[in-house]
């Protein structure tokens, strides 16, 4: 343990050092210093002879690649953008890609249908709310990569070489299965909304969600006609002062995680039920915003269209989030907020942002050296991350991007990938003009203020109980949203839910995952 404080402490030394404005990678440090010349050098005289070998049609592998619109369409300059990178991939990587647009409302069906084996099944896998790691695996979908890492990685691995335990938070059984973004690895739940209807609320007095709901039943008073939680068919809570092992569905969790690593059923621990105590507060005052069973917009688009004038979510740092929200005025006016409960370093936080090659990829060696240059090239980052200068951004005075041509966000720019947390490292990237330029050092700082969880670097192998799960995971659809957006009598349906789990197996799967931790933490 002390060994693993020492480690994040020294992140904001080592971070610090390449975290704004400039286009230096983060893992920083004379060996990497010398890697990087040495890389430059290497990757000039490839340069030459790949213009020289490069063709229209070059016959290099083209890895399909799954990109988030949030607005279900691909952005404008989604193929000059994608032009852009090959240019540069065909030289680095040996390797071309093609983006593949995942709306995020049919996430899960359109990349169900995408990670079957298919002709147009995806190469390279962003698992963002998509699902598990620990489901990955036991569904098949993604491949081993810790050969992969030793033949066409090692400059994913040069850059965790001092992180090797966040690293270690995509294995499952000792096997790498998931690369983490090179990011903010601590993320609190949060509370934002507009500053306009926050009247007679301190948020620096806020830390529970208790606390939340006097704040909102304020704010409903003042604002009888607004609502503050955004209903919908997407998750506006997701527990973050808990560690949920990795998995999404919650089933299994360490309620007490820096004391205790005794794995107790979410669904009926003291926790989730006074979360639903309070949902059964928002619903009867009209917190909740209406229809939530027919809003499929994720929170924060729910927040940007005004269904609701707040909601939860998680973010990194607050200072940063509210800054750049109120610069951008991305959400339209002026917000505030605060963050709620611990900050947590667990695996689930680690991988929210996760990396794969998919187990149907035909060549997978060239996967891991587009992987390799989109972790470790600063070139190749920033197109990816940012698109093309002089199209969907400019250069301002101060080295950060900004808008041009009268563009005033992602989506008018014509090129958005989701958020940058979501790219493999975007502390290669120069920063923009609405963000602090401590950014990324304030980030940096978060993760190392963080508690570690007791079982941080652990994830469960879900096959042997695939089959409850998957009952688990269904009871789960059928239950959960209703209950969360306070649309069926939670007093009666939750011991009907509780009890669904149990015939469909979430015991022997809590078991499991306890069985598999011990065994873990017996081998540390």
């Amino acid at each position: 343990m002390k060994k693993l404080l020492a480690l994040l402490l020294a992140m904001v030394m080592v971070l610090s050092l390449a975290a704004c404005g400039g286009t230096a990678p983060a893992d920083t440090g004379e060996k990497t210093q010398e890697a990087e010349a040495d890389t430059q050098a290497s990757e000039n005289e490839a340069a030459e002879e790949g213009e020289q070998e490069a063709t229209e049609d070059s016959g290099f592998p083209k890895l399909r690649i799954n990109l988030t619109s949030f607005t279900g369409e691909a952005p404008t300059y989604a193929k000059e953008v994608q032009d852009a990178l090959n240019e540069l991939l065909r030289v680095k990587a040996q390797a071309e890609v093609e983006f593949v647009w995942i709306g995020f409302s049919d996430m899960k069906t359109q990349l169900n249908l995408l990670l079957t084996g298919g002709d147009d099944s995806i190469d390279i896998l962003s698992s963002f709310w998509y699902t598990s790691l620990g489901e990955l695996v036991s569904n098949g979908q993604v491949a081993p990569l810790d050969d992969l890492l030793e033949s066409s990685g090692q400059g994913i691995k040069e850059l965790y070489s001092d992180f090797q335990y966040v690293l270690d938070c995509g294995r499952i059984n000792g096997t790498l299965y998931g690369i983490p973004s090179f990011t903010a690895w601590s993320s609190p739940n949060i509370y934002i909304c507009e500053e306009a209807v926050a009247e007679g609320v301190d948020f620096s007095t806020i830390n529970t969600v208790d606390d939340l709901t006097a704040a909102l039943v304020t704010m409903k008073e003042h604002n009888p006609d607004k609502y503050f939680i955004p209903g919908a068919t997407e998750p506006y809570w997701v527990p973050k002062g808990i560690d949920y092992l990795g998995d999404t569905n919650y089933l299994g969790c360490l309620m007490d995680p820096c004391n205790s690593t005794t794995v107790e059923n979410y669904y009926e621990s003291d926790y989730f039920i006074n979360f639903l105590d309070n949902v059964k507060i928002w619903k009867e005052k009209g917190i909740i915003s209406p229809d939530s069973m027919s809003n499929p917009n994720p929170t924060l688009l729910s927040f940007q269209n005004r269904i609701s004038y707040g909601t939860p979510g998680y973010g990194y740092n607050m200072v940063n989030f509210i800054y750049e929200a109120n610069k951008s005025q991305q959400y339209g006016a002026d917000i505030t907020g605060c963050e709620i409960g611990d900050r947590l370093l667990t695996t689930g936080n680690i991988n929210t942002y996760l990396w794969h090659v998919t187990s149907f990829c035909k060549d997978k060696e060239a996967a891991m050296r587009v992987l390799n240059c989109l972790y470790t090239d600063s070139e190749v980052a920033n197109v990816f991350s940012n698109g093309v200068e002089g199209l969907t951004y400019g250069v301002d005075d101060n080295g950060q991007l900004c808008y041009i041509n009268g563009a005033t966000d992602a989506n008018s720019a014509g090129w958005s990938v989701g958020y940058a947390y979501v790219n493999p490292n975007d502390f290669l990237c120069p920063t923009w003009d609405y963000q602090l330029k401590e950014a990324n050092d304030l980030m940096v700082e978060d993760n190392a203020k963080a508690l570690p969880s007791l079982a941080l670097g652990f994830t469960c192998d879900l096959s042997p109980v695939a089959d409850q799960y998957s009952a688990c995971v269904n009871v789960i659809a059928q239950y959960y949203n209703p209950l969360m957006n306070g649309e069926v009598d939670i007093d009666e349906v939750l011991p009907e839910f509780q009890q669904a789990l149990r015939d469909a197996g979430v015991d022997q799967i809590v078991a499991e995952k306890q069985r598999q931790l011990d065994e873990w933490l017996a081998n540390k």
